[in-house]
Parts: C-alpha cells; sequence; structure tokens
C-alpha cells in the first residue's frame, strides 16, 4: 500500500476514478525501470528519478520507483553496525577541540577497524546500498501498481461496499478475523465494510486490516467494489472499482495469520468454568431478514442457544446499529468488546467490555441470567415428538439426551405418547400394565429394590401402595 501522497485520482461531478497503469504506459515504466542498478546508493537512485519527475506525473514516478525499493534487496555498506560507531562516538560527549577529536576518531577507528565517519550514518535509506534489483516484467509491476492505488484509495473510505461471486465465506471469515467493522447482507450477497476515515483513531491501523482483505477480493473471478470516498475539501464522492477496470496481479491472494489468542483463551476458560454448557467454535452464519452473522461461539445448554461474538474495531454507532439487527435474529447474542480499539463509551445489557482479556466470570453470570430468563418466560421452544423406546426413562435420563430441561419436564403438559408420567420417570404403558397386574403386598423394599430399582418407589407410589419402615434400612410394602 502506498502513503496517501501518492493516490493518483480524477474526480468527475460526484465521482472519483482512480489513475491506473496500463499496456499504454510500458514505456514510461520501462524507463523507470532503467535508473535503478545494483551496487549504487539509495540516495543516488532517488537523485536519478528527480529528473524523470519534472517530465512526467511525480507521484506516478514515486509509486513505481517505491515499488522497486520495497522489491530490491537494500543493505548497509558498513562491515559493522552504525549503531555501535555512534554509540562509541557519543560515548565522548561533545569535544570542541578539533585535535582531541580526531585523536578520539582514530582511536575509535583502531578499535573497530572502520572510518567511523564514513559508516556513522550508513544504515539512513539513503545511504544504503541497492545489492540486487528485482526480477520483473513491466505487466507484472503495473499489476501491482494498480492493486497498490487501490489498496490506498481504500485508506480514504467511510464505508465500502463488495460484491463477489464466490469465496464470500472466506471473505466473511476474514473480515472478522482482521477485526474490521462490517454489516454482510444475503439478497443479493455483499459485504459493507467501515471504511478508515469513518475513524476518528486507529485509522492506520485499521487501515493496514483492511488492505490485507483486499487480495481476496480480487481472487474472485468477477468482483466490484463501490464506496464512499473522502476527496478533496472532504466532500464525499463516489468510488467504484471492478475486475475489468485494470490489470490486477493474478495471484495476489495471501494466507493470512491472525492472533486468535483472545478466541483460544476464552474457549479455554469457558470450558472450566461454564462446564455445564457445551462450547462450540465458529457456529454456521446466522441469517435475520437480509442480514448475515458471523458468531465466534455456540453456547448450547438444554435446547437453549446464546450466541457470542468478539468484536474487533468498533464505534460507538457500529455498535448499537448491531444491537438492533441481533434483535431481528430472535435468538440471544452477546457482544464482547475490547475497549482499546474503540474510542466511544457504549452500554448495553448484552455487551460485555474488556481491556486485556476478558473477564469470564461476567460472562457466565450474563448467559445463565439469559438462560433463567428464557426459561421463566417460556421462550424457549422444545420438540416434544419425543420416541422412546426403554421400558424406563427418568427426567434426568431425557433431560440429557433431548437438552430439555427438568423444569419443562415436570410440568404439567409434559407427555410422551405411549408412556405413563410419574414422579421422577416416564414408564411404557405395556409395561405399567404387567407390573399392574402383579402383587407387591407385604413384600420388602429392599428386595423389590435390589429385583427392578430406585425406580420401583414412583409405581409403588402410583399403584396406592404405602410404605410401612420397620427398622432404618428396610420397610415393608402395604397395599391401601
Amino acid at each position: 500500500m502506498f502513503s496517501t501522497d501518492l493516490l493518483r485520482v480524477k474526480y468527475r461531478k460526484d465521482k472519483v476514478y482512480l489513475n491506473y497503469l496500463s499496456e499504454e504506459n510500458y514505456d514510461l515504466v520501462e524507463e523507470i525501470m532503467s535508473v535503478i542498478k545494483e551496487n549504487i546508493l539509495v540516495g543516488e537512485f532517488n537523485e536519478e528519478i528527480k529528473y524523470l519527475k519534472k517530465a512526467y506525473d511525480p507521484k506516478l514516478v514515486e509509486g513505481i520507483a517505491t515499488l522497486l525499493l520495497r522489491k530490491s534487496v537494500i543493505e548497509s555498506k558498513s562491515p559493522i553496525d552504525p549503531k555501535i560507531i555512534r554509540s562509541r562516538i557519543f560515548s565522548y560527549g561533545p569535544i570542541i577541540d578539533e585535535k582531541e577529536k580526531m585523536k578520539v576518531l582514530d582511536k575509535i577507528k583502531q578499535d573497530l577497524g572502520v572510518d567511523p565517519m564514513k559508516y556513522i550514518f550508513s544504515d539512513l535509506e539513503e545511504e544504503m546500498v541497492i545489492k540486487s534489483v528485482p526480477k520483473i516484467d513491466l505487466e507484472d509491476l503495473i499489476r501491482e501498481y494498480n492493486f497498490e492505488l487501490l489498496q490506498t484509495a481504500l485508506m480514504k473510505t467511510l464505508k465500502v461496499n463488495v460484491y463477489i461471486s464466490n469465496k464470500w465465506k472466506e471473505l466473511l471469515f476474514n473480515a472478522k478475523k482482521l477485526g474490521l467493522m462490517y454489516n454482510a447482507y444475503s439478497d443479493p450477497f455483499n459485504v459493507e465494510i467501515y471504511g478508515p476515515a469513518s475513524l476518528l483513531r486507529l485509522t492506520e491501523r485499521y487501515g493496514r486490516s483492511i488492505s490485507m482483505l483486499l487480495p481476496i477480493i480480487i481472487s474472485n473471478k468477477n468482483w466490484r467494489i463501490k464506496g464512499e470516498f473522502v476527496g478533496k475539501y472532504n466532500r464525499v464522492y463516489l468510488l467504484e472499482a471492478n475486475s475489468n477496470d485494470a490489470l490486477f496481479p493474478l495471484n495476489q491472494q495471501q494466507n493470512i495469520s491472525f492472533d486468535s489468542s483472545i478466541e483460544k483463551d476464552f474457549y479455554s476458560k469457558m470450558k472450566v468454568v461454564a462446564s455445564d454448557w457445551e462450547i462450540i467454535r465458529e457456529p454456521e452464519p446466522l441469517i435475520a431478514s437480509n442480514s448475515v452473522f458471523i458468531p465466534d461461539f455456540l453456547l448450547v445448554k438444554n435446547n437453549v442457544k446464546i450466541y457470542v461474538e468478539i468484536v474487533g474495531f468498533w464505534t460507538k454507532e457500529y455498535l448499537r446499529r448491531k444491537s438492533e439487527k441481533v434483535k431481528e435474529i430472535k435468538l440471544p447474542l452477546i457482544l464482547i468488546v475490547d475497549e482499546s480499539l474503540g474510542y466511544e463509551d457504549f452500554k448495553n445489557e448484552n455487551v460485555i467490555k474488556f481491556k486485556k482479556s476478558i473477564n469470564i466470570a461476567s460472562v457466565y453470570y450474563l448467559i445463565n441470567k439469559i438462560y433463567d430468563n428464557l426459561i421463566k418466560t417460556n421462550s424457549i421452544k422444545y420438540d416434544y415428538n419425543i420416541e422412546l423406546k426403554e421400558d424406563i426413562v427418568t427426567f434426568d435420563e431425557i433431560s440429557k439426551k433431548f437438552n430439555i430441561p427438568k423444569e419443562k419436564i415436570r410440568e404439567e403438559g409434559f407427555n410422551i405418547k405411549g408412556y405413563t408420567k410419574l414422579k421422577k420417570i416416564f414408564i411404557k404403558n405395556d409395561f405399567l400394565q404387567n407390573l399392574k397386574d402383579k402383587d407387591f403386598n407385604n413384600l420388602k423394599l429392599s428386595q423389590l429394590i435390589n429385583q427392578y430399582g430406585d425406580w420401583i418407589l414412583d409405581v409403588l407410589d402410583f399403584f396406592g401402595y404405602q410404605i410401612k419402615w420397620i427398622n432404618i434400612t428396610d420397610a415393608i410394602v402395604k397395599k391401601v
């Protein structure tokens, strides 16, 4: 990405156009390439291109020169680190006497084996030596220039809408992992990305992140960008770009590495603290109306689902809009926000802020609060069309198998076809009838428990038997 002072655009009415290069610029680019040579100083190269800047667009010449230097191997000509030389010289403090100065320099020369004044600033860019020049053809250099020109233009945008023909999941995933502020829409699919110009601070850091997304965009055969560009006099212009506008790199996409330490730390700690919840990483996207959301985690307990998204860069307006759209999903979503990546105050009951690390206790408290509220208000829909094969099934077993809270199972309206509901179990009707035909009168309770299990207590109570204790460990079953 170029510095913004090298951006070349033209304005027409309410639109801004990028000054791309094409095959017509081959001669000019070739002339600039001919200036860079091996074993010359960077300063000498810069002096040479000054003449070209007078003959051609200086921004264009500087842009091509920047690319060539970036792709060259540049080294210091000093046999030792110039910082060591400077450190030795400055250690003597200010010396006014000329003879004393020469004496000190001679001593340093003998100690280090180099002329200190010759190499004292040889690590400055102007004093660096071009050891090898890039082997790149004209067309590839032009493609690279156009790519970086578009990257630089994105630095001056308020918002950008990206339309691509495929790889949309990859685009969303990377936009999210880069911490970009975005809104995704499903019909037609496009991603609205907030530009660096929408931030009052951290613009350069955010700009670097958005520039890393461009290779993924242009790797599509058909792509289109439509953005709000802040141009001269801070006026907003329409910026449009697409795959047919100019020559762009053919294989520009690279693997992007992410610092996922926050997500990893959250996951490992939640596994310990919230052991009663199932924690799923990177669940499927959520679609509400025309909006698409990519949560980081899904927390599941007894058919209750709570989504968690760890937000990167943010503004108050961005969080407000996201919170409003979350309501359309009609599924609880917690936003975890890094305070260092924003600058405003924003309060919401489902937003948790953190500075260096996420307070897992706060998250656990909030998910349980949401869970309790959903259970109390009967906001969770359960599939009661349950099919069982066993003769006896306890409430605990049903709760674990079908993710249904035991409180719901105990409710009067919760029934299972073909089964009778007792105090703590469901018993198959046929099996219950077989037990009904048996006579348990005057049998010892310990005998029945050993034969059937603890659940026989529910059956005996259902049939109207009473338990009469004969000692502290056993009882007799009596028919009333």
